[in-house]
């Protein structure tokens, strides 16, 4: 049996995938998981690459001899640069790290945020990889020493194969892409004094790009695993299995660290109202458009529910969070939107007390607040998003975490009025692992990978009380 191993990095855990097809089902087995954490180097948050590779390295040796091929994707915007010699300069900046905002503020020196916005097409966001980059020029370390400039799954895919390339799906969350003419912006980059050369060839997901026979990485040599560009930005990868694919009335709600919700759309949408509202667009897999808003998620959960853990020096499981919650009284809401919940470090508790009214009398209180302003937020934005198409949507398909929270996906109806499909939860390894069958001519056809999925996992309906 040839299994094709999908490896998806997260903002907080890497995971390797095996999955293979067998009596028309897709078949999986996780191989890999750890926490992903940041570190301080130089005074800025980083992401620890020795440790990301070697795990990668490590899983490869461990099951190369079974491989038909590999597939990789990341979360958006971060990048690693590397130097003359080939080899990376420093460890990649997060998107976290709060020195990014001077990147930020040096933009606006040059073009408004709408101009920037109108090129491109993107949210304005201070996490957004020009604005990274502009950070990293004023800060002026390693700047005149970058040759090439690669995405986080592009990264990984040169120290597979010893190919540099920037997959189409991952360049267009960068704010110097223009998407609908899918190649970097000229105005972006000569307006801020960026070498364009230091970006290389973009190519379209689903290509094989190279072999582990042409590693940088001496031990996996030994094998030839076809690496192949999946649609290496994980939200493409998850949103190519959700109902909005096919289906004009549904939107998709991508839901782990952070919530993307929007619809497909036949182009990008690049207005004022668009730009005023937050909206973004991204390039999805075969060239489709996503109209999405990204929004700071589940990560604002997950961080209170550690911080309360620590203070009460006791584990709090779901259950209770979600009994509570549906007891629970408090009305309060705050705008996860805010700059503050997209740091590195932040408290929870004090930085809501500071955007709330009417103080909270219990710690649970505030697992209430963030489930209603997630809610809200959804809600919001489905809103704007509608009255921007012209359309009213039907559907609801949500995936990733957040879709197995029963609490959520009701609340969710329940504000929306919508009718709401979730599932698969592994949507993105899923959509990985599609894209490289369909590369390798196994699966024949994005249907026939549809039909296939639609076996293979299970889905949750709700609808609103």
């Amino acid at each position: 049996m040839k299994y094709s191993l999908a490896f998806d990095l997260g903002a907080t855990s890497i995971r390797g995938i095996l999955g293979y097809v067998e009596d028309g089902k897709l078949k999986t087995e996780e191989v890999l998981r750890f926490s992903h954490e940041r570190i301080k180097e130089n005074g800025r948050s980083r992401w620890d690459w020795n440790k990301i590779i070697k795990n990668i390295e490590n899983t490869i040796l461990k099951y190369g001899d079974s491989l038909s091929s590999i597939g990789v994707d990341t979360w958006g915007v971060d990048f690693g640069i590397l130097g003359k010699d080939g080899e990376l300069l420093e460890n990649p900046v997060s998107y976290r790290d709060r020195y990014n905002i001077v990147g930020f503020e040096k933009a606006q020196e040059n073009l408004s945020l709408k101009d920037i916005f109108m090129k491109t097409g993107n949210q304005i966001m201070s996490i957004n990889t020009l604005f990274q980059i502009l950070a990293l020029k004023e800060e002026n370390r390693n700047y005149k020493d970058i040759k090439t400039v690669l995405m986080m799954p592009d990264l990984i895919n040169y120290f597979l194969t010893g190919k540099s390339y920037t997959e189409m799906t991952i360049a267009s969350t960068t704010q110097l892409f223009e998407l609908e003419n899918k190649k970097y912006s000229n105005d972006i980059l000569e307006s801020y004094g960026i070498d364009k050369s230091i970006f290389p060839e973009v190519i379209e997901p689903g290509k094989v790009v190279g072999s582990t026979k042409n590693s940088k990485l001496e031990s996996l040599r030994k094998f030839d695993i076809p690496v192949i560009s999946i649609a290496s930005h994980d939200t493409a990868s998850a949103v190519l299995l959700t109902k909005a694919y096919t289906d004009s009335e549904t939107l998709f709600l991508s839901c782990g660290t952070w919530s993307l919700i929007g619809c497909l759309s036949e182009k990008p949408i690049i207005t004022e109202e668009a730009f005023k509202d937050s909206l973004t667009n991204e390039t999805g897999y075969n060239c489709s458009n996503m109209f999405f808003k990204n929004i700071t998620g589940l990560y604002i959960l997950e961080k209170l529910k550690e911080q309360l853990e620590k203070k009460l020096g006791t584990e709090i499981s779901f259950e209770e969070i979600t009994n509570y919650v549906n007891s629970c009284n408090v009305k309060e809401i705050v705008d996860v939107e805010n700059e503050v919940f997209q740091q590195d470090e932040f408290n929870v508790i004090e930085e809501i007390d500071k955007l709330i009214v009417i103080p909270l009398d219990n710690d649970f209180d505030y697992f209430k607040v963030v489930y209603l302003s997630l809610v809200e937020k959804y809600k919001k934005t489905i809103e704007q998003i509608s009255k921007i198409m012209n359309k009213n949507f039907r559907n609801l398909h949500i995936i990733g975490g957040g879709a197995k929270s029963k609490l959520l996906c009701q609340m969710i109806a329940d504000a929306t009025k919508l009718d709401i499909v979730a599932g698969p939860f592994e949507a993105t390894a899923y959509g990985n692992i599609l894209i490289q069958k369909i590369a390798l001519n196994e699966i024949k056809s994005l249907e026939e990978g549809f039909n296939i999925i639609e076996k293979s996992s299970e889905v949750y309906k709700y609808q609103a009380n």
